[in-house]
């Protein structure tokens, strides 16, 4: 159950929303059952998506202030609002499953900056609600099966929209996009003023091994070098994360990104600020080495690290 926390979006809808707060009975839920938005644009969808998950959590887990909550963003949706995702840190999420929502939010925000929106509203809508039935669930924590239900409805909405959203890394660099093919050495340049790092991963695992000790001492040192030699404020980390093949694709997705986050928390641990990392997952989407679906490669579960100036990366 979420945190009696007013969302960003209430503003615009105080007047519905402050009668519901303490335990969603008042909540007018027979116009939330007649409502029927019609059209294809990004509030139309939104109110369609809302709609659905505030009924579930009304009539199949009676969770009313739940159910009242997003409900209310539906009706608000219907009504042409702002309707903002839920924010992650409104929500006491378990970790380490609150710091891989975290990096997915910010990687959902970055396809909304990019016009998700207008250009494909109904996968925008269906990511945003996704991402907040996934909060939802996480926080409760208890069922697995919606909480994987959830994750998988984000995660497949968002690789359609970066697949037709992101141009390819080699005419942008862009860090959402980019992919590298790491060199057999796990420290190498890479280019530009940056330097990439490997750490590999045995399979379906997402933890760090004492021998990747060296490593990680090796990236921490890089970036205080970086900073120390006069890069200062414009020194930046990119961390990606890959998994192999074997297992679905929207599991690998999560996997990769709790991954990058495990890297990224230990470079933390070693006096790294984290305002100048950016952690990407990338799923099964950048193989090391071309495999079949479903076969297992060591060389495809790893992390790559990037350190040097912001242009670089």
């Amino acid at each position: 159950m979420r945190r009696l926390i007013l969302g960003t979006f209430l503003a615009v809808e105080t007047g519905l929303l402050l009668v519901l707060a303490g335990c969603g009975a008042a909540f007018d839920y027979d116009a939330l059952r007649d409502l029927n938005p019609q059209g294809d644009g990004f509030d139309a969808a939104l109110a369609r998506e809302y709609r659905t998950f505030a009924l579930f959590e009304a009539d199949d887990m009676r969770d009313w202030p739940d159910a009242a909550h997003f409900g209310a963003k539906a009706l608000a949706a219907a009504r042409g609002a702002d309707v903002a995702p839920e924010r992650p840190a409104d929500w006491r999420l378990p970790v380490p499953e609150g710091a891989v929502i975290r990096a997915e939010a910010a990687r959902l925000d970055g396809l909304m900056e990019r016009g998700a929106r207008t250009r494909l509203p109904a996968q925008a809508a269906k990511a945003q609600a996704g991402l907040d039935c996934w909060i939802e669930q996480q926080e409760e924590n208890w069922q697995t099966a919606d909480i994987a239900a959830c994750r998988d409805t984000f995660h497949g909405a968002v690789t359609a929209l970066e697949a037709a959203l992101v141009v390819p890394a080699a005419a942008t660099g862009d860090p959402l996009t980019r992919t590298r093919v790491a060199p057999d050495d796990p420290m190498a340049p890479d280019g530009a003023g940056a330097m990439s790092y490997t750490l590999f991963f045995a399979f379906d695992s997402a933890t760090l091994t004492p021998e990747d000790g060296a490593t990680l001492d090796a990236i921490a040192d890089t970036a205080r070098a970086d900073m120390a030699a006069g890069g200062g404020g414009s020194v930046r980390l990119l961390v990606g994360g890959h998994a192999d093949r074997a297992g679905p694709r929207s599991y690998n997705g999560t996997l990769s990104m709790r991954r990058a986050v495990a890297v990224q928390r230990a470079l933390v641990d070693r006096g790294v600020d984290d305002a100048r990392i950016t952690v990407v997952g990338h799923g099964e989407s950048s193989p090391r080495v071309l495999t079949p679906d479903g076969l297992r490669d060591a060389r495809n579960r790893r992390v790559e690290v990037t350190v040097g100036p912001a242009p670089a990366l």
